[in-house]
């Protein structure tokens, strides 16, 4: 009967392996001079967890040159990180790779052919899982846990750089925080809908969590994008962060519910644990939120301010197409432009144009208001615009001249960006919200009225008759279905995939030369 501890469960998953090498990884003892022959398939499946995110290490009785160099022969040695090879007792090695890696024991898998080790180990650190490589169908159990891995990112890189990281920090003659100050970290975290290119990242990094999974959540990646674009109620950050040593990627991220005031989700990775980033993310949180419920976090962190982390903005142009680059492939001048404020991203999210698509998100946002002042001379605008006109329809979008909006400065302003259209060649897609929502659907308190929403779509639909070649109409009364709404300016991820896909028709249609107005059905 095999010896096995606890295998892997979809609640406590394998991240690690760890390989005993005399008789386990090879056959022979290499320390007795014996010519030992390496078990191929064991190296196969090495390599092929590797692929599939679970890492490998070494735990291992022998001269450390010498198997060194051995696994170098066979083409193996760069497939482990935080080796431990030497003549020590393994219950210590072990846990000392596993606190170096940042892990949990339950995380991790103990692969050996000598039953003392495997129970010495089990005794000293409760909740590991060992396997004894002995057993007629130990290979078959690693195949198995094998098969269940989803993952598609080698993590190889990721834990070199922190071997490197726990090498220099043993090595440096300074506090915790000196040392982190002198690794020169860098942090951005988009928000909003800027996650959506992210979901399928995030969705994996929450699932996988447990020790920095701070709210025990799990989530599929479908909801977690529905949930994201649900900007009425849920407030969302992904953490990305770098340093001297590498770019760790996507690390964290926060969700905040604003009608329940609770954190939805609160999960880095454990890779950068200790750097501050729980902190750092915190602080996004309650500089907007300050009322928001953080029991769940109390006594799990330092709160010391991690001012050794140098906040860097998703808004800046090379920092955000460097991590869109990992994620989508986009092109270099985008041909389509989504300006629908904060819903903007969840539109391009579902267009089939994505790659060729930039989308607005605070602050990067176009303002009707900016005809006014010109400054939004000072933005891009490709060829083909899609503009979600009721964004402008709220006193707060025009400080200072709320008063003036219904008696000229809207209409003046219209003018302007169908003059300015005009001279640059440009075509624009207005999405027009309803006129007949429920009473309870119009933002009364920032005087987006009924009145003011039939009043201002009339002012839309005369510039896209008197300008057949520049103006279009996306008539949002068309495609609303039962509640899928929050309110007239934010709608729910339905509608915004029925709207992504008349955008579609529109950029083929006037693309191909077609120049009937696109007014949907």
């Amino acid at each position: 009967m095999h010896k096995v501890s606890a295998m892997p469960s979809a609640a406590e998953p394998v991240k690690l392996i760890i390989w005993d090498l005399d008789d386990t990884l090879w056959r022979g003892t290499l320390a007795d001079g014996d010519a030992v022959a390496l078990h191929a398939h064991r190296a196969e499946m090495i390599r092929a967890f590797n692929a599939r995110g679970v890492v490998s290490s070494i735990c291992s009785k022998n001269d450390f040159e010498t198997a060194r160099a051995k696994l170098v022969l066979l083409d193996l040695w760069d497939e482990f990180v935080f080796p431990h090879i030497a003549f020590t007792p393994k219950p210590e090695a072990i846990r000392a790779i596993i606190e170096d890696m940042q892990l949990r024991p339950a995380n991790v898998l103990f692969v050996d052919d000598n039953t003392v080790n495997l129970g010495e180990v089990r005794h000293c650190l409760p909740g590991i899982q060992t396997l004894d490589i002995t057993d007629a169908d130990a290979d078959d159990h690693l195949a198995g846990l094998l098969a269940l891995q989803s993952g598609r990112r080698n993590r190889i890189d990721d834990y070199r750089m922190l071997e490197r990281k726990q090498r220099d920090r043993g090595a440096a003659a300074l506090s915790n925080e000196d040392f982190l100050r002198s690794c020169e970290i860098r942090a951005c975290a988009p928000f909003l809908m800027d996650n959506l290119d992210f979901a399928g990242r995030i969705a994996e990094l929450i699932n996988r969590s447990n020790q920095l999974n701070y709210t025990k959540s799990r989530v599929e990646q479908e909801a977690l994008e529905r949930d994201i674009m649900n900007v009425a109620r849920l407030v969302s950050w992904s953490v990305f962060v770098w340093d001297r040593y590498g770019d760790y990627g996507l690390v964290g991220f926060v969700m905040i519910d604003l009608h329940e005031r609770t954190l939805v989700h609160f999960t880095f990775s454990c890779r950068v644990m200790h750097m501050g980033l729980e902190e750092y993310a915190l602080g996004k949180v309650l500089a907007r939120w300050p009322d928001i419920d953080i029991s769940p976090l109390e006594g799990r962190f330092s709160r010391t301010p991690p001012d050794w982390i140098e906040d860097c903005s998703f808004d800046d142009p090379a920092i955000r197409g460097r991590l869109l680059a990992e994620q989508v492939p986009v092109v270099a001048e985008p041909a389509l432009r989504i300006m629908f404020g904060c819903q903007s991203g969840g539109i391009a999210h579902f267009s089939h144009f994505r790659p060729a698509i930039e989308f607005d998100n605070n602050p990067r946002m176009f303002e009707l208001r900016m005809l006014d002042d010109a400054s939004h001379l000072e933005q891009h605008f490709p060829p083909f615009l899609v503009y979600g006109a009721t964004i402008d329809y709220l006193d707060m979008r025009w400080p200072g001249k709320w008063h003036l909006l219904d008696i000229g400065l809207y209409e003046k302003c219209v003018i302007r960006m169908c003059i300015f259209l005009l001279e640059r060649g440009l075509r624009m897609l207005v999405v027009l919200p309803p006129e007949d929502a429920p009473d309870d659907k119009y933002r009364v308190v920032m005087n987006q009225t009924r009145a003011r929403t039939q009043h201002f779509n009339a002012l839309w639909r005369k510039a896209a008759r008197e300008n057949p070649e520049h103006v279009w109409i996306l008539d949002v009364a068309h495609l609303v279905e039962g509640d899928e709404m929050a309110d007239v300016t934010h709608y729910y991820a339905g509608l915004l995939q029925k709207i992504a896909g008349q955008i579609d028709c529109w950029v083929q249609d006037v693309a191909l030369g077609g120049g009937a107005q696109a007014e949907a059905a």
